[in-house]
């Protein structure tokens, strides 16, 4: 058997039993080869271990072979199943996963993605929010004829791939949660306003109110940012506040991580004295004690089809659907059981 380092896709050929031209189309994505053959030389060089390189690729190709996502996001546990997801499915097809922070705080997020466009080639680009709802992003990208997906996108655009959940839907579930176990005095912690994804959610949570009949003076709505210090500061309110809130939907799970340290820190016990639900079903939120009740979303899976979607837009130039819907479900934990 040669040794892995001298490898080449002859010798792929001749254990697989087909032509050198066939699996140079496999290794470059050709979508001209049937996925009975593709599987095969797949199958031949990962028994073998062989590794395409891929800067011979890019230079046959005239492609970069890389995606890249965008994102300005504070929650790393999030971004994090969304980076393994990516990077799962493009080790697949052999692409590069490369993740990449805009900042707003000097410029505009428009800005920050010209100036890494002009510096980087790429052949896809995955948008998370806020980015995902950023209509100057997407008119760039669009522009430039680069195919583009979104997750948790705001409003669903056309020219792109949509991978999302039912947001307004998840905050009602996730309320109806907390009044169904007896709580009538209940207070939302938002995220940022700039996440499409955070109002959506505090919609389905004055839905639910609404929808049972409970009294909105007898509710909290509370700014935070998707950080544990907001949630810190959200249970400073609370504390402040004449309303006996005994239950907290964070709209998020970092939020609802700092609402409960704020109040396991005066002495307050969770839930006896006040429930506390999440969002995400983050790792955090399974390990922490008390483990948070919090609604899952599959964000792993999210960016994993997203990625092959992109992908396979890609390589055949078409794009047959655009919108791709998952479910959620409440994982009960102590914070709420």
């Amino acid at each position: 058997m040669n040794d892995e380092k001298n490898l080449t896709i002859q010798d792929i050929a001749e254990k697989a039993g087909v032509s050198i031209k066939t699996v140079s189309r496999v290794f470059n994505n050709s979508p001209n080869v049937r996925q009975q053959k593709r599987d095969l030389v797949l199958g031949v060089a990962r028994d073998l271990g062989y590794r395409p390189n891929i800067s011979a690729r890019q230079l046959a190709s005239k492609r970069s072979f890389v995606l890249i996502h965008f994102y300005d996001n504070p929650n790393m546990d999030y971004l994090s199943g969304i980076y393994d997801g990516m990077r799962e499915a493009c080790s697949e097809k052999g692409y590069y996963a490369v993740a990449e922070r805009l900042s707003s705080q000097n410029r505009s997020y428009k800005d920050s993605l010209l100036d890494y466009l002009t510096r980087t080639p790429v052949d896809g680009v995955i948008l998370s929010p806020p980015i995902s709802d950023d209509k100057a992003v997407i008119r760039e990208i669009e522009k430039r004829g680069i195919p583009c997906s979104l997750i948790s996108p705001g409003i669903k655009k056309r020219h792109c791939i949509n991978v999302f959940i039912d947001e307004k839907t998840a905050g009602r579930k996730m309320t109806e949660f907390l009044i169904e176990r007896g709580h009538t005095k209940l207070a939302f912690i938002s995220g940022l306003d700039t996440h499409t994804a955070s109002s959506q959610r505090e919609a389905g949570f004055w839905s639910a109110i609404e929808a049972h009949g409970l009294k909105r003076k007898d509710m909290m709505r509370i700014g935070g940012d998707f950080s544990m210090q907001s949630g810190f500061a959200a249970f400073e309110a609370l504390a402040k506040s004449k309303t006996r809130v005994t239950g907290v939907f964070a709209g998020n799970d970092e939020m609802a991580i700092g609402t409960i340290i704020a109040a396991l820190r005066t002495g307050m016990k969770v839930p006896e004295d006040i429930s506390v639900v999440g969002f995400d079903d983050s790792a955090f939120a399974r390990s922490m004690w008390p483990p948070i009740t919090s609604l899952a979303q599959p964000i792993e899976e999210m960016a994993k089809l997203s990625t092959r979607k992109l992908i396979d837009w890609i390589d055949t130039k078409e794009r047959i659907e655009n919108d791709f819907e998952f479910p959620t479900e409440i994982m009960v934990r102590d914070s709420c059981p």
